[in-house]
């Protein structure tokens, strides 16, 4: 696990509603968690691994400065907030999981509410996946570290099949069939970028006639 931290506690306290007593070291983890887990399998390996070595070194600039401060801190705001959840609000103990309520004290925890606000703040972080995920489709050729991930233990940048169209399109099919679907809002990929297995239509070719 890494220890470089792409957002700091500071940033996560400032736009979340955690508490200001919560232990520095569960924020830490959750975010570094959210960066190795979360992050990693939408940027892939090297990309991830070339955008710490630039924190660390101080030198991140251009399109990886862009794509980290507009692009990659609002995902992991919610993402690590996401993962520190469980910390905040529940406990494991012998008897099951429980809800601290200040100092020592503590009770069962309340699985309906927790949930609740898990879902709503699981709902942010998917939306700002999708964001990052459809910007580095679209500028994909400013990162060339995207499809750099030769070894198996490297990660391939991975945007799961919720992303992707339930429907598959012949390549030759008729113009006006494709069309209505990217005009109904259907995603549209290419099979032959499966690294970007959906977007917004960015393979599409333009009008065909068929033979």
């Amino acid at each position: 696990m890494t220890n470089t931290l792409i957002i700091s506690e500071e940033k996560l306290r400032e736009y979340t509603d955690i508490n200001n007593n919560l232990d520095s070291k569960l924020i830490t983890n959750g975010v570094r968690t959210a960066q190795d887990i979360y992050l990693q399998r939408l940027t892939g390996t090297t990309l991830y691994e070339y955008i710490l070595a630039q924190i660390d070194a101080d030198t991140l600039g251009g399109h990886y400065k862009t794509l980290v401060d507009d692009f990659i801190q609002p995902f992991l705001i919610y993402a690590s907030y996401w993962e520190v959840l469980d910390d905040i609000y529940t406990r494991p103990a012998n008897n099951g999981l429980i809800q601290p309520t200040g100092g020592s004290n503590s009770e069962k925890a309340d699985g309906t509410w927790y949930n609740r606000k898990r879902q709503g703040v699981e709902n942010k972080r998917d939306y700002y996946a999708e964001r990052l995920t459809n910007y580095l489709i679209q500028n994909q050729d400013w990162f060339p570290e995207l499809n750099d991930n030769g070894p198996f233990w490297k990660q391939n940048p991975d945007y799961g099949t919720q992303y992707q169209s339930p429907i598959v399109f012949n390549r030759f099919t008729k113009s006006g069939h494709l069309q209505g679907a990217i005009s109904a809002g259907l995603r549209i990929g290419d099979s032959r970028y499966p690294q970007f297995p959906w977007g917004s239509n960015v393979f599409y070719p333009g009008p065909r006639e068929c033979c």
